[in-house]
């Protein structure tokens, strides 16, 4: 193979992976082809190199929307820093097709590959989940519904299933000059298999969430202040109060839960006097429970939390959380002892405290509520543990001020849906300057806002204490699974090397 060819194939890989987190997610069920092909047609130099350029494409384009920050550069070195784990799938790869002539096992064999890159990304503090390949498929939502079994990489599975079945069975006709479609079969019936599920319990969904189960519900309302970043804390909490929603109410008749998103106040209630003279005022004449997002310093003033606070009524505390992830060199620096040298990055004033626990926050008469804080939200493990600790229902904050009018907001809704789905739970994804949605367990928006729009947005969710699987037990599907393939992987390699070593002493003889 040329290399303006295996350029142009690599290029071709990565704009099919772009354009699948564009709304167009059909390109992900063949977006690898071109690249498997240039692996299998490459020696590891070459392999290295076409993996480097498809990653800093694929990359750069799902990341550019991080122009907008106020530091620039981090798109710059986000970008070839990503790309590093497609190097090593790539690496992965083209071992699998040197070493591995059995097609069976390669079918399974590079999924695991993949789907252990993303695993990996997701995990620690500095974990990044812009680009799994699964959040592609959120509108296939039959699909969508096995992450209630195997988290998001499920569906990263499938896609990958998909993409080497079809290269084997290209493989298969180039050799043979036949054409046999046993691969695609297998990976077919095995979508079929999980579709089918998904239809049945996406179209269950209300008899599973309501129907004769007794389940709290709660009339919510989500305010969108649409403040810009410069624009917070100008008038001591005046700037976020909405409009009234009739000349006698501010908020709907009926509304139990008024919820402001993310950071809305700076510091605790007393120190907003303005703000707190107006809701004292109207949470005890519409009589709703309030939850705010705050920054607040801790006991000692040596920093300060970014938390959210529910109130009852009479604004007194009832509960609170402390994020536990915040955005990495923007709110703060992880690992600061080793990484404090790239402090440049932070474009924050401030370096968050961590918080450690996943608590939920109980809501008096009605349930346990879980809390994600912008950014966590896109990392699987923080919503389903809190999940776990008997969350009914998840509501994500979230300030979207810093992103001007870039497609991130929208990303942020679908980590929510999926969210939403995995953990069997209604999901309030509540945004200042972004976009908001009330997300129902089957990952179906009951209401949501436009981009950057000033209102109220209202909708009614319940409490539901059933978890899924993947809330109960994670990701040990996903696990098994590695297990098992590795170990199948072991045997061959074993029972190869048994039948070359018995061929020479045979030669020998």
């Amino acid at each position: 193979m040329k290399n303006h060819q295996r350029l142009i194939l690599i290029l071709l890989s990565a704009l099919f992976l772009f354009l699948s987190f564009k709304e167009l997610g059909f390109f992900a069920w063949f977006s690898l082809l071109p690249f498997l092909f240039v692996v299998y047609k490459s020696n590891l130099k070459q392999t290295v190199i076409a993996s480097l350029i498809c990653g800093i494409g694929f990359f750069a384009g799902v990341t550019y929307w991080m122009n907008v920050l106020p530091v620039k550069y981090t798109w710059l070195l986000l970008t070839p820093l990503l790309s590093v784990g497609f190097i090593i799938f790539g690496i992965k790869t083209y071992f699998i097709y040197s070493k591995i002539h059995q097609p069976y096992i390669r079918l399974f064999l590079i999924p695991a590959a993949w789907i252990l890159i993303e695993f990996i990304r997701s995990q620690t503090r500095l974990a990044f989940t812009i680009g799994i390949l699964g959040y592609s498929q959120h509108n296939f939502l039959p699909l969508m519904h096995i992450t209630r079994f195997t988290g998001i990489y499920g569906v990263t599975f499938i896609l990958l299933l998909f993409n080497v079945a079809i290269f084997e069975t290209i493989l298969f006709f180039i050799k043979k000059r036949k054409v046999n479609f046993k691969f695609l079969i297998i990976v077919v019936s095995i979508l079929v298999l999980f579709s089918g599920y998904g239809i049945i319990s996406v179209n269950n969904n209300l008899n599973r969430v309501i129907k004769n189960k007794g389940y709290s519900e709660i009339e919510v309302a989500a305010v969108l202040p649409d403040i810009k970043l410069g624009d917070k804390y100008i008038e001591s909490g005046l700037e976020i109060i909405p409009e009234e929603y009739s000349s006698s109410s501010f908020f709907k008749e009926g509304t139990e839960l008024v919820v402001f998103p993310e950071s809305m106040i700076w510091g605790f209630m007393d120190e907003n006097k303005a703000f707190k003279e107006w809701i004292e005022k109207v949470a005890r004449e519409e009589k709703f429970y309030l939850l705010m997002g705050q920054y607040v310093q801790d006991g000692d003033n040596k920093g300060y939390y970014n938390s959210a606070f529910l109130y009852d009524p009479d604004l007194e505390i009832i509960g609170r959380y402390n994020e536990i992830n915040p955005v990495p060199f923007s709110q703060y620096v992880p690992y600061r002892k080793v990484l404090g040298f790239l402090k440049f990055l932070d474009f924050s004033e401030i370096n968050l405290i961590t918080g450690s626990e996943y608590n939920t926050i109980e809501y008096t008469g009605k349930g346990k509520l879980g809390i994600n804080i912008c950014y966590e939200s896109t990392i699987p493990s923080i919503a389903r543990n809190i999940r776990n600790n008997d969350a009914e229902a998840l509501i994500i904050l979230s300030d979207s001020s810093s992103l001007d009018n870039s497609i991130a907001p929208w990303h942020h809704i679908v980590f929510s849906k999926v969210r939403a789905i995995e953990n069997g739970c209604y999901v309030v994804h509540c945004a200042n300057a972004g976009i908001s949605a009330v997300i129902s367990p089957a990952g179906e928006i009951v209401a949501s806002s436009g981009l950057s729009e000033k209102k109220v947005l209202y909708g009614k969710i319940y409490l539901t204490g059933e978890k899924t699987f993947y809330s109960r037990f994670g990701n040990i599907l996903m696990f098994i699974y590695f297990s098992i393939i590795s170990l199948v992987t072991i045997i061959y390699l074993i029972s190869l090397n048994l039948k070359k070593s018995t061929g020479k002493k045979r030669k020998t003889e």
